[in-house]
C-alpha cells in the first residue's frame, strides 16, 4: 500500500480534501500477487530499512523506483497511467478505467 499507485489512487478517490476515511482504504485494489512475485519486493524494503537505519539522510531513491516499477507491473499499469501515477500527466478526466484483472477491492 505504501506505493505510487497507491498514492495516486487515493489522491484521485479520496472522499474530502482533508482527510481520509476508511471507506476510501477500502477502495484500493489490491492485487493477489504469489509470493515469488512478493519477495523482490520485500528484498528492496528490507535493503531500504538497513540503509535508512544507517543513515536517515541516505538517498533511497533508486531502490524506491524499482519498487515503484514492480507494483506498475503488479497493477497491469499502462504506460498512459504510469504517467498519471508519475505526475508527468494530468488525471483530469479521473483515474482510468482499468482492464487489469488480478487485483481487488478489498470490502
Amino acid at each position: 500500500m505504501n506505493s505510487s499507485v497507491a498514492h495516486e489512487f487515493l489522491r484521485v478517490h479520496h472522499r474530502s480534501n482533508i482527510h481520509l476515511y476508511p471507506d476510501d482504504w477500502k477502495k484500493l485494489p489490491i492485487p493477489e500477487v504469489p509470493m515469488e512475485k512478493q519477495t523482490p519486493i520485500v528484498k528492496l524494503v528490507d535493503q531500504i530499512l538497513a540503509v535508512k537505519q544507517k543513515d536517515l539522510q541516505a538517498d533511497t531513491s533508486a531502490l524506491e523506483r524499482q519498487i515503484d516499477q514492480m507494483a506498475y507491473a503488479l497493477y497491469g499499469l499502462t504506460p498512459e497511467e504510469i504517467e498519471i501515477v508519475e505526475g508527468k500527466k494530468s488525471c483530469e478526466a479521473g483515474w482510468p478505467q482499468h482492464s487489469g484483472k488480478n487485483y481487488q477491492t478489498q470490502v
